[in-house]
Order: C-alpha cells, then structure tokens, then sequence
C-alpha cells in the first residue's frame, strides 16, 4: 500500500468527526503528538510487556509507530494493531523515562477508541463491551445495583459453603479468579451513606470536594472513611456530590474515550456549582483521569476554560495531605510496623506523585519504612487487564511479589483500589503474612470507623475518639 500523507483534521471539537489516515470520527489523536517520539529506545526497558516478550511490537515505541503507520494511511486498523494497543497496561512508565515528553497513554487511549468504533467485533462481545461501559458505568447507581448480589453472596453464607465444601473450585478458572479478587466483607456504598456535607473537626481551614469513586464506594467502606476522618480532622469540610459519575477511567482504558467525554462535562458542571477550594480523590486512577480533564477538553471552546480550573484544583488525598500545613498527624502504631510501599502506576507516572505518600508514612511515628526493589513497577492490574489479559497480569504480579515476599514487611501500602486488589491476591497467592492497605489506613489507624459522625464535644480533635490521656488535643498541635 503506498504511503498517504495524513488529511488535516476538520476540527477537534468532541463532537465533530475528523479524519487522519485510517484514523475517523471522535478521539483522533494528534499528530503532532505522535511526531514526538523520536525512536531514542529509552522507554524499552521500564515496558512490563516489553520486558516479558522482547518484541519490539510489544513496547512503546513501536506502538507509537503502529499509530502513526495508521496515521499516516500506511495500516488499516486491523486484529494486529488491535491486540498491541490493547496488551498495553497503560501504566505510563514509558511517559517517565521519555526524554521527549511522548504522551503515550493519550495515544494508546485515542487509538483503543478507534478500535472500538472501526474494527469488527464478535456481536456478542460488541454487546458485552456496551453493556458494560455505556450503560453500567456511565451511573453510579447502576453499579451499586450490580454488586447488591455480591454483598449478599457474601452475607448470605452462600460464600462460606462453596469454599468450605471446595465447590469452588467447579467454577471456571476466570471466575475463580474474579470472586478472589473481591474484598470481603463488602458494606453499603459508601455513596449512600455519607452526608453531602462533614463539618471540619476543630477550626476549618478549607472546604474540599471529595471525589469518590465508584469502586472505592462500593468496595473500600472503611478506606473512604479513613479519607473523610483524615481530611475533617486536618481542617476540612468535606463536601461530597451525591450525583457525580465515574471518573471516565475505565472508559478511557477500554477504547470509550469518545463516551467518557459525556461523564467528564457532568463532573465538571457538577464541581463547578460547589465553590470549593480543593477536588480530592484517594483513588490515583480517578485522579490521573480528572487531572487530564484540561488536556482533554484543550480545544473545546464551551469547556476549556472550565475543565482547566476543575484539574488545577484535583488533589489526590495523599499529595494533598503531605502539602497541607493543617495536617495531624496519627499517634504512633504499635513499634516497628514494618511496611513497604507500592507506587500505583496512575499515581507516580501518571500525576507524578511520588515523594508525598511516601513522606506521610515515614512521618507516621512506629513505622518502620522498607524500601521496595522496583516500586513503580506495574503490578498487572491496569484497570481490567488481569482480566482481559490474565497470563501477562500473573508474569507481571509475580515479578512484584518476588521483591514484596523478601522485604519480610508485615503491610503492604498502596494507593488505588486495582492495586489493593491485585496485591491481595499476590498475598493470598503467596500465602504471606501481610496485610494490603490503602495508605490513608495508615494514617487513620487510630480512628475509630465513621469518627466523623460523633457530636463534637465527644470527640478528640486528633484521631475522632473519645478523648483519652493519651491524646493530643487540638491546642497541642
């Protein structure tokens, strides 16, 4: 096929059609950013995939050239340029150790929603994928319908009895692997149990809009008041909008990019009625999706101004807290708790968060901090990947677990709910004597659950309790 020079852009509006190459319609990368990468080979060796299968397909580089090949007219988007974008975790690395500032993750989003609009699917798959993300995730609501039967497979009993009579091990090896994944001891949504508004613990300092995730909702009850007794006990009244939706994370991960913008406006219309000082999320996955909000509506005229002031004020909770001069700190735990932390890939490549929680739990007094061989490796959860792509997730993971399993910590810390999960998993996998926390557990070990709701006078301006002699009251600090 002869080489065609790509056809200018009509416009880069969201809602009008462009066409580049074999490149049309909504989510179009730019061609200029895909001009940036030079070729230098940097990214090679910080690639998860790269490092398992040693093809040059399967690394950054070469899907940067396989986006430009169909940029540029010279590839139609096929089954192989399909699988490449897709086996990448979108974990970023790549952004860290480029020397040009290759935006890859922007790429590889862009070119995921070409697939899904262009490339034939199997029907029923095509519905599966439709299903799932423009319908179930584009509602809060819809998702906490949804896990209503995992809370009650797990109340019922029903889940005791397959694991203690090993019927469990009749289901299929990919839904085995799934039900492990789930937390135990699921609770109600978050959502629907936390006022619109917690006041401060002791003078506020600042009014902040917590932006709570779907999954931390559904399935992280005592991380998301862990977030909501930190930040009112630094000072902060917390607001939290009953109608937000999904983040767009899993959207944009799975090729919906073109469907994310919908949610993405919402959000922002939604923060911008609140007049609050600061957006916080303790999920790095919800945070490096809110934080693009600006790149993303960059040409669009009617939300520019306003997805640039929504991203300027995101916070992921421990960037937030490590900066915030109001912060308390917790009592000591007990002596010598020995933790390692593991940078969440949205965290550390995508925001570029990475000295903050590390700087909360050496400050956390009776910590003792162990440094983590390969840190900001990708653990091979990458949103759905260690569904959509279990072999690579399991190579990926055991890597990881290697480093965790000789550290001898007794707590894994980490900073996003895939992570939590697919950490957990490792544990159990490896049958080690550690536990997976959120870092913010950490830093409220000493709070009692839902400390927030206490009448004032009951409780201590520090960790929420009841006061005891032990505590530091609010004018010590």
């Amino acid at each position: 096929m002869t080489m065609a020079a790509p056809s200018a852009p009509e416009t880069k509006q969201h809602n009008q059609p462009v066409k580049m190459g074999f490149f049309e319609g909504p989510s179009v990368p730019d061609y200029d950013k895909i001009l940036n990468c030079v070729r230098c080979g940097m990214c090679l060796p910080h690639c998860p995939t790269y490092s398992e299968m040693k093809v040059e397909r399967a690394s950054p580089r070469g899907r940067a050239a396989l986006i430009r090949a169909v940029a540029d007219g010279r590839l139609e988007i096929n089954e192989g340029f399909s699988d490449q974008v897709f086996l990448c975790l979108d974990c970023r690395a790549c952004e860290t150790a480029c020397p040009s500032g290759v935006r890859i993750g922007y790429l590889i989003e862009s070119a995921r929603s070409q697939v899904e609009q262009h490339k034939p699917q199997n029907p029923i798959a095509r519905l599966m994928r439709s299903f799932i993300f423009n319908w179930l995730f584009m509602r809060h609501s819809r998702l906490e319908l949804f896990s209503l039967p995992l809370r009650l497979y797990q109340q019922s009993g029903l889940q005791g009895m397959l694991y203690n009579t090993g019927l469990i091990r009749l289901l299929p090896k990919r839904l085995q692997f799934m039900e492990s994944l789930t937390p135990k001891g699921l609770k109600t949504p978050f959502r629907k149990t936390l006022p619109d508004e917690v006041p401060a613990m002791g003078d506020e300092q600042a009014r902040v809009g917590y932006f709570l995730g779907c999954m931390m909702s559904i399935m992280f009850n005592k991380t998301t008041n862990s977030t909501v007794n930190v930040l009112t006990r630094s000072g902060c009244r917390v607001v939290t909008p009953k109608n937000i939706r999904c983040c767009g994370a899993p959207l944009l991960s799975e090729g919906f990019k073109h469907k994310a913008v919908e949610l993405m406006k919402d959000n922002i219309d939604t923060f911008e009625k609140l007049n609050v000082d600061y957006i916080v999320t303790d999920c790095a996955a919800c945070g490096a999706a809110i934080k693009e909000y600006e790149e993303i509506f960059e040409h669009d005229d009617e939300y520019r101004d306003k997805a640039k002031r929504f991203s300027e004020k995101c916070r992921e909770i421990t960037e937030f807290l490590a900066e915030w001069p109001h912060y308390k700190a917790p009592l000591p735990v007990h002596d010598n708790l020995k933790v390692v932390y593991d940078e969440p890939c949205h965290l550390c490549h995508a925001q570029q968060v990475w000295k903050q929680p590390k700087k909360l739990i050496q400050e956390t007094p009776g910590v003792e901090f162990i440094t983590l061989p390969e840190s900001e490796w990708c653990c091979g959860s990458a949103g759905v990947y260690n569904i959509t792509h279990y072999q690579m997730a399991m190579k990926i993971l055991d890597r990881k677990m290697d480093h965790v399993a000789e550290t001898g910590a007794e707590v894994i810390l980490t900073a996003n709910p895939g992570c939590l999960l697919q950490l957990n998993y490792g544990v159990m996998q490896r049958k080690l004597p550690m536990q997976v926390k959120h870092v913010v557990e950490l830093i409220d070990h000493e709070g009692s659950e839902e400390a927030w709701r206490k009448p004032a006078e009951e409780r201590c301006q520090t960790c929420g309790r009841k006061p005891r002699p032990e505590c530091r009251t609010a004018s010590d600090n």
